[in-house]
């Protein structure tokens, strides 16, 4: 069994795999090594851990990863199952390249495309070959409502909401309309040049505010919330 950790700097993942099976989960805030051993008190069969981390992971928690299992923190240099041609991938995000690795394992030989909503929109490709090339990046929901009201005299700041009308009627619906409407947009837009060039391309979306984008996506779309624990979890069966 494997044991694959996550830190961000909102939440803290902890997920326990039976080869390529979830079989436990949790998330905290906050996390620390009293958490851990809770969480793996009654898994005796662990024989290997992953950390991707974002976060200053305290130190007794490593301590205690490295002296119990065969154990990877994800970095640059960790091998990976997949062709990594992104050109400066010292600064490419754990997540994406995690995700990356997870795309293209469940795209079974097609080439893949993540869709990563959450504080940005981050769209990344894997070819039919395993060959991760990139993708881009551009502002979330909360930081085009936040822009608008920042850098506006008048604007106030909305929050996005799943009910949403082309047409607003006031200045707070205007908004609305704008920002979710044109996100959506946006992200339909992506999806189809992606199509234009790469065949039987499958799509995969994922992220904390996918929610607001999913009954709006006009393309074939598989959805999962967990992209980063499977990729994570591959690049430790292949080390292993």
């Amino acid at each position: 069994m494997q044991l694959v950790l996550d830190f961000g700097n909102t939440f803290q993942k902890c997920a326990i795999y039976d080869g390529n099976k979830m079989v436990s989960f949790m998330k905290f805030e906050d996390i620390c090594l009293k958490d851990i051993l809770e969480f793996v008190r009654n898994s005796t069969s662990i024989n290997s851990c992953i950390l991707s981390s974002v976060m200053d992971t305290p130190s007794d928690i490593v301590d205690y990863l490295n002296s119990e299992y065969a154990y990877i923190e994800l970095s640059v240099s960790t091998p990976i199952p997949i062709i990594n041609n992104y050109g400066t991938p010292d600064t490419l995000g754990k997540d994406r390249l995690a995700v990356a690795v997870a795309i293209s394992k469940l795209a079974n030989g097609n080439p893949s495309l993540s869709v990563d909503i959450g504080t940005a929109i981050k769209f990344d490709i894997v070819t039919a070959k395993k060959e991760y090339l990139g993708g881009s990046i551009s502002p979330g929901l909360f930081l085009r409502f936040k822009a608008l009201h920042t850098f506006t005299a008048k604007l106030p700041l909305v929050d996005y909401n799943i009910e949403h009308h082309l047409i607003g009627r006031d200045t707070q619906t205007s908004i609305l309309s704008g920002v979710m409407n044109g996100a959506i947009a946006e992200v339909n837009a992506f999806i189809q040049m992606y199509r234009n060039q790469y065949m039987d391309l499958k799509v995969f979306i994922t992220g904390g505010e996918s929610i607001y984008f999913v009954n709006h996506i006009k393309s074939e779309i598989f959805a999962d919330s967990n992209l980063v624990l499977i990729g994570l979890n591959e690049i430790l069966l292949f080390n292993e």
